[in-house]
């Protein structure tokens, strides 16, 4: 998508997407998740044990992340590895974590 100078606003579509992406991204438990797969591929079990949440929780939680393409899978032998398919999901962590840690 090409960038737009700053006096342009966004389409109302394009502030829709926005807006959805975010708040796929904005629950502590997804972006907890999108932490370790920034790190690298995870399966389901992998992350029930890092995150100490339950196999269903974790699941719907992917699922969310994965209907706001954040996230993806593939298949392993018998195992399925989730990883982030979007760079842009780096920059929007690394921006609002530094500037949470500015504001300390």
């Amino acid at each position: 998508m090409p960038v737009k100078s700053k006096a342009e606003s966004p389409s109302v579509e394009t502030v829709s997407r926005i807006a959805g992406t975010l708040k796929a991204m904005g629950d502590p438990v997804r972006l907890r998740i999108l932490y370790h797969l920034r790190q690298r591929e995870s399966t389901v079990s992998e992350l029930v044990a890092e995150l100490g949440c339950s196999q269903a929780n974790v699941s719907k939680h992917l699922a969310i992340l994965k209907s706001a393409a954040l996230v993806e899978s593939r298949t392993d032998k018998q195992s399925r590895l989730y990883h982030v398919t979007d760079p842009v999901v780096n920059s929007v962590c690394d921006s609002v974590c530094s500037s949470i840690e500015r504001r300390k």
